[in-house]
C-alpha cells in the first residue's frame, strides 16, 4: 500500500496488518532476551527443587510452557523484566515509525514499556477479553471506571516473535470499531476488563492470523480480543503503544489534557517516555537509559 491507502485504511478499519515489516534478525534480540530470562528462572528453580528439570532441550515455544506446566502456574503476564537496548532498538525501527508518522504525525512517543505476551496452552487468565486499549490505560483500579482518552489518538503496535493462528490465539478485531468512542467497561477481579455490551452483535470479529516479521497497528479504541490457545506451545509475542508528544503545538487542549495523563501515568509508574519521532533531538539509547535510571532513583528517594 502506498501512503494514502495507508492513512485511509487505518482510518476506515481503526486496524491496519502490514506483512514482513520487520525483519528475522530485528526480532532476535527479544526472542534472545526471553530465552536467557527462562533459562535463569529455569535454573533457579531446578536449584531450589521446584521442578524436576530445567528443560533445557525444549524448544523457544515449549521451554516455558513445560516449566510452568509442572509448577501448575498460569502467569497473566511476563514478570522478569522488559527494558534493554533491544527494546530501544524495536521501538525504533524505521518500518514502524514510518506507520507511526502516516497515523500520529511528526511528534510521538512510545510509553517506554512493553508488555510481554506469554500465551501458555490452555491460559484462561491469558485469553483477553473484548476490550479497548484505553481501557487499561484509563482504569488502575478493580470495578472502578474511569475515562481519561477517548479522545487522544493512540496506537499498539502488536508484533508475534512465533507465527499466531486461531489455534494458538491470535487477536481478533471489529474493523469500524474505533469508531464507536470509549464503551464502557471495568477491570474485574482477575484485572482484566470485560464490556458491558454484546460487541459482537454490533461488529462482525476478525482473526488476525500473522507471522513473525508482520505487524498488527491498532488504535486505542479498537475493539479486540486474544482467544484461547488450544495447542501445546506457548504464543510469544509484544505490544507496545505510542501516543502524541504533550508539548506539540498541533494538539486540541482536550488531546493535550489527555496526553499529559498518559505521561503523567507513566512517570508515576517509574517509567520515561521515549521521543521517537520529533523535528528536534531524539534521546539516544544511553540518553534514555540514564533518563529513566535517574527518574527511578528520584521516586525511591520521595
Amino acid at each position: 500500500m502506498n501512503d494514502q491507502q495507508i492513512k485511509a485504511s487505518y482510518a476506515r478499519d481503526g486496524y491496519l496488518v502490514i506483512e514482513d515489516l520487520i525483519d528475522d534478525d530485528d526480532l532476535v534480540p527479544i526472542q534472545s532476551f526471553i530465552e536467557a530470562k527462562v533459562d535463569e528462572y529455569a535454573r533457579d528453580q531446578f536449584t531450589q527443587g521446584k521442578i524436576s528439570s530445567t528443560y533445557q532441550d525444549e524448544s523457544f515455544t515449549r521451554r516455558y510452557a513445560s516449566i510452568c506446566n509442572e509448577q501448575n502456574l498460569s502467569p497473566r503476564g511476563w514478570s522478569f523484566g522488559s527494558f534493554g537496548r533491544e527494546f530501544y532498538d524495536l521501538y525504533n525501527l524505521p518500518g514502524i515509525l514510518r506507520i507511526l508518522r502516516l497515523i500520529l504525525g511528526s511528534e510521538v512517543s512510545n510509553l517506554g514499556s512493553p508488555a510481554l505476551r506469554t500465551k501458555l496452552p490452555g491460559s484462561v487468565i491469558t485469553s483477553f477479553p473484548w476490550h479497548q486499549d484505553s481501557q487499561y490505560l484509563d482504569q488502575s483500579t478493580i470495578g472502578k471506571k474511569e475515562r481519561h482518552t477517548a479522545h487522544l489518538p493512540m496506537v499498539t503496535v502488536w508484533v508475534p516473535l512465533v507465527e499466531a493462528t486461531s489455534e494458538n490465539g491470535c487477536c481478533w478485531v471489529i474493523p469500524g470499531s474505533h469508531r464507536w468512542g470509549l464503551l464502557d467497561g471495568a477491570r474485574g477481579a482477575d484485572s482484566n476488563v470485560r464490556m458491558e455490551e454484546d460487541v459482537e452483535s454490533r461488529g462482525t470479529p476478525v482473526p488476525i492470523p500473522l507471522k513473525p516479521g508482520g505487524v498488527l497497528f491498532m488504535s486505542n479504541l479498537c475493539v479486540h480480543t486474544s482467544k484461547l490457545n488450544s495447542t501445546r506451545d506457548c504464543r510469544w509475542s509484544i505490544d507496545y503503544r505510542y501516543f502524541p508528544n504533550p508539548d506539540r503545538a498541533d494538539l486540541p487542549p482536550q488531546q493535550h489534557q489527555e496526553a499529559l495523563f498518559v505521561q503523567n501515568k507513566i512517570l508515576s509508574d517509574g517509567r520515561v517516555p521515549l521521543v521517537v519521532l520529533t523535528e528536534g533531538a531524539k534521546p539516544s539509547w544511553e540518553e534514555w537509559q540514564a533518563t529513566v535510571l535517574a527518574h527511578k532513583s528520584s521516586l525511591e528517594k520521595s
